[in-house]
């Protein structure tokens, strides 16, 4: 559990780096068609980092390491439509900020900090209090492209890249409660069941869990669709279901997890040959999860194995390293192996690559490996996904600049051979320590036996939901 009392040091380490006041935005209320339907509430990761407040219209000012959070007051009438709602002072203990007041003062308390100097801010995704934030600060605030105060971000950046033991607790107890969803979808998963009603599985049990979707669940029988939402498909015996889904728990933390499972409970040949090269792609990645270790390296693990499977099945017709150097393997393996997770699921990806790529060095142009997401030398505390695939999409394995460039490097005939196959993907979250690799996510089955024995293996999709009390 995130105590009170952890968010205060965070809260006193960021003080204490920047040496002037901070304000901190939280979002709001956004309606999804009318005034009184809003969208579901999911509040600013760096405001619930540092306050653990969940309300809309929340703010923060840090002046001289003191927090005064500016929430709203209870309406007349909210006891009446909502129940009992403490008082602010109530609301404020709980949290552990040194002051609490009402939110139609946070303007004066603004000005009154500006007339002292200048204020730092970020801006967060709701565009309106970014805009506000904007106003007071005289600095152009816009998600996901002008970021706010440079030194507030970077402070940012480097705390929550590293999680403490709490952090990854919560991850760990995410991924958990993740798992029991995988398998409640590949114990459904049989030939006519539909993408639908397995997404329902899925969800249906994370929230039984008191967990909500952390991202939208990617469910597919066309995996090769990296991040196919669509879930009108039916499932067909020789299928192979694509699962990239995670809940995201209580306060925040998600998890990440991608799993591929034989419909009809056994994979073909072909099938099983490219399942056992990503999973031993993933291994080898996995295993140099170590500090300092340069992310590209764990890539690079990665993607040779691939390559040399590739070369053995004759796709690929040059050797492993002029397969890497070519980008030949990013014919099936067009993404990177992974990225930072936390309470993002990309972690900290609403500030581009400032938080997984030196500042010196843009990211690389070649196909597929233009997708990395991460390329640091790995911290210890640090949380990553690895997640290896392999793919047949017809429209990269048909495309004439890709044929122009890679020429002769592949057996085009033998690569169009595998579309069909759809996509696999194995992925997990590893937490980065002193020692061995930490997978949180271990309890998500994925050996070739496991996963075989757990598909088809349970509960249809309606005896499922019944049980989950829908």
């Amino acid at each position: 559990m995130i105590t009170a009392d952890e968010r205060a040091a965070r809260r006193a380490t960021l003080a204490a780096t920047m040496g002037r006041p901070v304000l901190l935005m939280g979002h709001g209320d956004r309606p999804r068609n009318l005034p009184m339907v809003p969208v579901p509430f999911r509040q600013d990761s760096t405001f619930l980092y540092y306050t653990g407040c969940r309300e809309p219209d929340a703010a923060a000012l840090l002046v001289d390491g003191k927090c005064t959070l500016f929430l709203h007051q209870p309406g007349d009438d909210d006891a009446l439509w909502h129940g009992p709602t403490p008082s602010l002072a109530e609301r404020g203990a709980a949290l552990g900020v040194d002051d609490v007041r009402p939110h139609n003062e946070l303007e004066r308390a603004v000005a009154d900090v500006l007339a002292q100097g200048p204020l730092a801010s970020l801006a967060v995704a709701d565009a309106a209090r970014s805009k506000l934030a904007s106003w007071w600060t005289g600095r152009a605030l816009n998600f996901g492209v002008d970021h706010g105060d440079d030194d507030l971000v970077q402070a940012v950046i480097s705390q929550r890249r590293v999680k403490s033991s709490a952090e990854i607790e919560a991850q760990r107890a995410a991924a958990q409660h993740s798992a029991a969803a995988h398998v409640a979808v590949a114990q459904a998963a049989c030939a006519g069941a539909t993408e639908r009603g397995l997404k329902a599985v899925f969800e249906a049990v994370l929230a039984g869990r008191g967990l909500t979707p952390g991202y939208g669940t990617i469910l597919s029988r066309r995996g090769e669709v990296l991040h196919n939402r669509t879930h009108d498909g039916v499932l067909e015996a020789g299928d192979l279901l694509l699962v990239d889904g995670g809940g995201e728990g209580p306060e925040g933390y998600t998890a990440d997890i991608t799993r591929t499972w034989p419909v009809g409970g056994a994979f073909t040949g072909r099938q099983r040959a490219a399942y056992e090269a990503v999973l031993a792609a993933q291994d080898e990645a996995i295993a140099l999860c170590r500090p300092g270790v340069r992310y590209r390296e764990v890539h690079d693990a990665a993607s040779r194995v691939l390559a040399r499977f590739l070369i053995d099945e004759g796709v690929l017709t040059c050797d492993v390293d002029e397969a890497l150097s070519s980008g030949a393997h990013g014919l099936f393996y067009p993404h990177g192996t992974g990225h930072l997770i936390g309470l993002d699921v990309h972690d900290l990806e609403n500030f581009g690559d400032l938080p997984s790529y030196p500042s010196d060095q843009p990211r690389p142009t070649q196909f597929g490996t233009c997708n990395l997401r991460l390329d640091l030398p790995l911290e210890a505390g640090w949380v990553v996904t690895v997640e290896p695939g392999l793919y047949a999409v017809p429209e990269i394995l048909h495309d004439p600049k890709l044929r122009d460039t890679l020429g002769d490097r592949v057996s085009w005939s033998r690569a169009t051979s595998w579309i069909g196959l759809g996509g696999i993907r194995i992925e997990d979250d590893v937490a980065v320590t002193l020692g061995a690799p930490d997978i949180l996510s271990a309890a998500t089955p994925k050996s070739v036996a496991a996963v075989e024995a757990v598909t088809g293996a349970g509960p249809t999709v309606g005896e499922r939901l019944a049980v989950q009390g829908f």
